[in-house]
């Protein structure tokens, strides 16, 4: 089996535990079904991956660095206002969604629907979200517009409160639906416009 062989086999094997993970859990979900998808043998799964808990880590981190390499790329840095930055931002974060459905699937289960299964409880995923997170805010806040502040404002804790926020209202809407993405995409409108109303409680609060 050629090198472009095994990694083929080993991409299959991703996108379909992916699949598999996002529509049912880490428990739920089928090892069985997983290389039936893919169309390779049990045995060539546990090869690459040597466990399904194994495999699931490679899923998390794969979905992880696509994510972040398609926020890198269509990242919008044009605006001086901070929280227009941070919804614009907020957008390309669901276009990706809407991109990768099966992707989105597994980060919405992961991180909304089953706690225990968190993608922030797995130690190499945590270290990777670290990283990002920092290598963002050494190029976020590029252009800013520090002068709207209040005085002795901290603008890294704003929009550290901000997205904790917007987390945690994307997680309780993402809930609302059971991860259906078909009706979370039929009421982004509702969705967005909350969260408009959210940044602006901020806004108000921050600014002279």
């Amino acid at each position: 089996m050629t090198d472009c062989t095994k990694e083929a086999h080993r991409l299959d094997i991703l996108h379909s535990a992916i699949a598999e993970f996002g529509k049912h859990g880490y428990a739920a979900a089928s090892t069985n079904e997983i290389v039936k998808k893919a169309g390779v043998s049990k045995g060539l799964l546990f090869h690459h991956f040597g466990s399904k808990e194994a495999l699931y880590t490679a899923c998390q981190l794969y979905v992880l660095e696509q994510y972040g390499a398609y926020m890198k790329e269509n990242k919008d840095l044009s605006g001086s206002d901070l929280f227009e930055r941070i919804l614009s931002n907020l957008r390309i974060k669901m276009e990706f969604g809407f991109k990768n459905p099966a992707l989105w699937d597994f980060i919405n289960r992961a991180w909304t629907l089953e706690d225990g299964e968190s993608l922030m409880n797995n130690t190499e995923a945590k270290e990777y979200v670290l990283n990002a997170m920092q290598a963002q805010a050494s190029f976020f806040f590029e252009g800013i517009d520090s002068s709207l502040f209040r005085e002795s404002y901290d603008i890294a804790k704003i929009m550290k409160y901000t997205q904790t926020m917007l987390e945690a209202h994307w997680k309780q809407f993402s809930y609302s639906y059971q991860n259906d993405m078909d009706a979370i995409i039929g009421n982004m409108d509702t969705y967005f416009q909350e969260a408009e109303e959210i940044v602006d409680l901020f806004r108000n609060g921050a600014y002279r």
